[in-house]
């Protein structure tokens, strides 16, 4: 049976002070005594500088120079990572987006020390997961085994002014769960996988409680806007139970499957064209499509999905994401060799160019299929 590792405190807080002050309760409650804060320059004048000055005061001014250290994120990478010195240190704490997050949850699984997580960004569900997607050698990026934050801290007020966007890409990763979630199941059919059921749980419900909200603003002709504003706390809680799915099953399956691999796919071909969570989506769009015409799921369910994308104004259209429909062909028939370990719907189609091309002729121009069957 695996070890599971759950934050101990999960807060959702609305100002800078709140933040420092719930910092510093669970720093006196550990008894952490010297502490790594990796960041970058873009959030040290929205909260980073903040939380310094009341470290220095809970550690004593006159010791903390030698028991409090910043390091600012230049490359997120495993070279960069290797390369920090944390000596004694017994606390990572890491501020900012989701690279900045998962510098710091690999820098505190090298060093076996555990790792605080404080997302300004809420662009992936990263913010709280036992993974960390950083670049290797040749710019090309990696997930790798990470520590699983033992707190995660959200400042609010910062992450409400990070952009639309940016939480867009975060719903969209979420989402994709639902995806993945399907490629486990197919996986644990064709090829006896094993599959988690508690795992599945968190991860479908945490996505299918954002899903089935979104399909109710759209039926009461509600904005975006209002649903991003009004839900923003249910958000975060879904996206960091996603994370912990994954701690909970001992990998990235509940999360991850044949969409996150057309992601990876276009960043290794293309170097990537939109932020992660838009092209999983992305990717979901077209999986989903796959199942509904190999008869997996009903068409029902495929046509829900595309009312929810339009809403949120994520791509389902080749121009939207910005690509070609031969660079998708391209995209499709390398996704599978991303991850050959990983059995998923592209396992199930063929992979003749001809048969790829009238798939997404169907999916993107409705014209009918000659060969689904």
């Amino acid at each position: 049976m695996n070890s599971v590792n759950i934050p101990d405190k999960l807060r959702l807080l609305n100002s800078n002070k709140e933040v420092a002050e719930e910092l510093i309760d669970f720093i006196k409650e550990q008894g952490f005594s010297k502490i790594a804060l990796i960041t970058t320059k873009t959030p040290n004048y929205l909260i980073t500088n903040e939380l310094e000055i009341a470290l220095y005061k809970y550690l004593d001014a006159n010791v903390a120079t030698s028991l409090l250290k910043t390091f600012q994120v230049i490359t997120p990478s495993v070279a960069y990572v290797n390369q920090l010195q944390l000596n004694d240190f017994d606390l990572v704490v890491g501020i900012g987006g989701g690279k900045v997050i998962d510098t710091a949850k690999y820098l505190a699984h090298i060093n076996n020390i555990p790792c605080i997580s404080i997302p300004t960004v809420i662009s992936n569900d990263g913010i709280c997961s036992p993974i960390s997607v950083l670049k290797e050698k040749q710019n090309k990026y990696i997930s790798l085994g990470a520590t699983m934050p033992v707190a995660l801290l959200v400042p609010l007020h910062i992450v409400e002014k990070s952009g639309e966007e940016s939480l867009i890409s975060g719903i969209g990763d979420l989402l994709s769960n639902l995806s993945a979630i399907e490629d486990w199941k197919l996986a644990n059919r064709e090829e006896d996988e094993y599959i988690d059921d508690y795992a599945i749980l968190i991860s479908e419900n945490a996505a299918l409680s954002v899903f089935t909200q979104i399909k109710n603003y759209i039926l009461q002709n509600k904005p975006k806007e209002q649903l991003l504003k009004e839900n923003l706390k249910m958000i975060i809680e879904s996206i960091a139970l996603s994370g912990i799915a994954m701690e909970v099953a001992g990998t990235s399956r509940p999360a991850s499957g044949a969409e996150h691999l057309i992601s990876h796919s276009i960043d290794e071909l293309f170097g990537g064209l939109k932020s992660h969570g838009i092209q999983v989506a992305f990717g979901m769009y077209i999986t989903t499509f796959i199942r509904s015409e190999l008869g997996y799921i009903s068409k029902n369910t495929f046509e829900e999905l595309k009312i929810v994308l339009r809403y949120l104004g994520l791509p389902i259209t080749l121009s939207s994401l910005g690509i070609t429909k031969e660079q998708l062909i391209k995209v499709l028939a390398y996704a599978p060799q991303m991850r050959p370990d990983r059995y998923t719907i592209l396992n199930k189609i063929k992979s003749e160019e001809r048969y790829v091309s009238e798939m997404l002729d169907k999916l993107f121009e409705n014209k009918p299929m000659l060969h689904i069957s």
